[in-house]
């Protein structure tokens, strides 16, 4: 997350030989004949790799102007929907809706790299089709047009389909130019990450630093009628340059042929093999993903055809609830994932439990945490819109505040991993999975208090005779800086630092390396189901929720989030701590 739920996946690094996912027998062999050609080829003193090869830079210029382009269009996208019409729900809904597809299409786009496209040309091909979706979003919002058949065919037609497409894909096609034969690979790619992690920091940076608030406000010479057209034009070109850079540095790549077989092929063969043989379970954990791509496909049509109203609230809430319980329950326990009569599961089932093991930690961690870190993400700028965001003759974007978030994780993420984790760890011992996840929560439940108590002190401050540039037409400041709302986007950044990684490191770490891949795209979808859930309670809020915040209780929806996330905080601690006792009690039996 901001690092906004896109933090890199730390992928292990393919050789240029062609391998498999769905064989682990194939993968040990292949990586058998790897440690014998390496043995003759590498000299005892090989330099080490660590530094960062020069076409890894041009990926990261490419992150960096995607990350740019994406915030710019998110940190506006409820402000301009605001501009043309649109009352403030579903403006909230709406933008929900576009960073649910773009993270759920993100399995689909893993896959069709891995097996279809391959990695470099699915990036460059989604740049292509990111710079046309921006195109059309700026043509929407020429002064006069502002079409919304073409800002939707521009947002949530191309945007989704792109955006999934690089973010799937180009931080591990940044990790596959690392030779894997040079003893200083692994620590180079750490750096890589690093660097990377910053680019897409430095990206959101500057897209709430000031795109924003110029799409909003215009300025430089643009009068703030051509304000959205000139930045989304802008961006239109960024990303334009991004694919010529992308292209530019085809000759030195390294490309790695595609796979023969994808994880999620082999987990749903698995699956559906177990549930066609009379597995009940498996066939009850097939329905529950199925619903659980049902809540977010309702929760989208919800979103854009109001008229379908409650039954299709109801519907996707139904199907998201009965989806993560089946999810999470049947799979704590994976055992009878098997095909076989004598109940001995095959290597490729053996590896399919082992990542279905996951899906509870995996889903309660992202989803408690998601319902605190959705009340920044949506929320956070509308309060700061109704707020004193006069910066002398000019106004700032409610999204500007944001640089508050991206601040916190360049400057604590050192901080936090060099004194305050060492420290902790001299005290209390080895610090796990769940009490840093926990100190996260924590911490993102005071931002969201703070943010709480400052709406109320807004409420109760004067309003202001100007209208924000920002809020719904119509709307005035009130008489408190918006200067105060750093503050929790600035908690929420700290939060992000301890539960984000966290989720990671357990996908990674605890993942077959035939499945580390669709781990991370499965941790993506879940992340969706998350925004598709919080679409569906900024609608079920809309009464408490107006254009007008004066004339609602927009505190009641964070203490909402805040309940939910207790509530899903606790069965996370419970699925993670079950899954790490029967990884103690499967080693302590093996030795």
């Amino acid at each position: 997350m901001a690092t906004h739920q896109e933090e890199p996946e730390l992928a292990s690094i393919s050789t240029n030989s062609p391998s498999t996912y769905g064989s682990v027998k194939d993968a040990k062999s292949n990586e058998l004949a790897e440690a014998a050609l390496k043995d003759a080829l590498i000299p005892d003193k090989a330099p080490p790799q660590l530094g960062i090869p020069a076409v890894c830079w041009y990926i990261l210029v490419v992150e960096l102007c995607e990350r740019l382009s994406f915030y710019t269009f998110a940190g506006s996208q409820e402000f301009f929907l605001e501009h043309i019409g649109f009352p403030l729900s579903a403006a909230s809904a709406l933008n929900a809706t576009m960073w649910t597809l773009c993270t759920v299409l993100a399995v689909v786009a893993s896959w069709a790299a891995d097996v279809v496209f391959g990695r470099y040309h699915t990036i460059l091909v989604s740049g292509l089709l990111y710079a046309t979706g921006a195109g059309l979003a700026a043509a929407a919002a020429w002064p006069g047009l502002e079409s919304q058949g073409l800002y939707f065919l521009g947002m949530l037609g191309f945007m989704p389909i792109a955006t999934a497409g690089i973010k799937a894909n180009i931080s591990n096609f940044g990790a596959d130019q690392y030779d894997p034969s040079h003893p200083g690979a692994a620590a180079g790619q750490e750096k890589f990450f690093s660097v990377f992690y910053c680019s897409i920091n430095v990206g959101a940076g500057l897209a709430y630093g000031f795109f924003t608030t110029f799409a909003a406000s215009g300025g430089l010479g643009v009068p703030k009628s051509y304000g959205y057209f000139t930045a989304y034009a802008l961006m239109a070109a960024c990303m334009m340059g991004a694919v010529g850079i992308c292209w530019a540095g085809r000759r030195g790549y390294r490309v790695h042929p595609l796979l023969k077989r994808s994880a999620l092929a082999s987990t749903a063969e698995c699956l559906v093999g177990c549930a066609a043989s009379g597995s009940h379970r498996a066939a009850m954990v097939c329905f529950g993903v199925l619903l659980l791509c049902s809540s977010i496909v309702l929760s989208a049509m919800e979103s854009l055809i109001p008229s379908m109203g409650m039954p299709m609230m109801m519907a996707a809430f139904c199907c998201a609830g009965v989806g993560v319980l089946a999810v999470t329950v049947l799979c704590v326990n994976s055992s009878w994932l098997t095909t076989s009569v004598d109940g001995a599961p095959t290597v490729e089932e053996q590896d399919t439990q082992k990542f279905i093991k996951l899906l509870p930690t995996l889903c309660m961690g992202s989803l408690s945490f998601g319902a605190l870190y959705n009340s920044m993400q949506f929320w956070y700028q509308q309060q700061a819109c109704q707020m004193d965001v006069r910066l002398g003759s000019m106004q700032l974007s409610g999204s500007f505040f944001n640089i508050a978030d991206c601040f916190a994780i360049v400057l604590m993420t050192p901080v936090i991993l060099n004194y305050i984790n060492p420290f902790m760890e001299k005290k209390m011992g080895k610090i796990g999975h769940d009490i840093k996840f926990g100190i996260g929560m924590a911490v993102a439940g005071v931002s969201v208090l703070v943010a709480a108590k400052l709406e109320m002190m807004r409420k109760a401050a004067a309003v202001l005779p100007v209208q924000s540039n920002c809020a719904p037409p119509g709307v005035n400041m009130s008489d408190i800086q918006g200067a105060w709302m750093m503050v929790p986007y600035f908690l929420m950044g700290v939060a992000e630092i301890y539960t984000q990684p966290t989720l990671l490191h357990f996908a990674y770490s605890q993942s077959p390396p035939s499945m580390r891949t669709f781990a991370m795209a499965a941790s993506f979808f879940i992340q969706a189901v998350s925004s598709a859930l919080f679409a569906l309670l900024v609608k079920a809020l809309s009464s408490y929720i107006p254009n007008n915040l004066n004339d609602g209780h927009l505190e009641f929806g964070y203490y909402v989030n805040m309940a939910i996330g207790l509530v899903l905080f606790v069965p996370f601690v419970m699925a993670l701590r079950m899954h790490e006792d029967a990884e103690r009690a499967q080693a302590g039996s093996s030795a």
